[in-house]
């Protein structure tokens, strides 16, 4: 399965926090990215990454980004 990584970030001025996740795709590592936004109130958007590459960006406010 591959790796995605998930950067964090719960404000300007503090490092993305990393987390790193199995995925089958990348359909199933943004359902994963969802609910981890979901969870903690402490987030504001989290971006998915494989191999260093952003795949796509989630924001709290339900937009997305790529």
């Amino acid at each position: 399965m591959p790796t995605y990584v998930f950067h964090l970030h719960d404000g300007p001025s503090v490092p993305p926090r990393e987390e790193s996740v199995e995925a089958t795709d990348l359909e199933q590592a943004r359902d994963l990215a969802e609910m981890r936004l979901l969870l903690s109130s402490q987030f504001t958007h989290i971006e998915v990454l494989q191999d260093g590459e952003e795949l796509l960006r989630l924001k709290r406010d339900g937009r997305t980004g790529s």
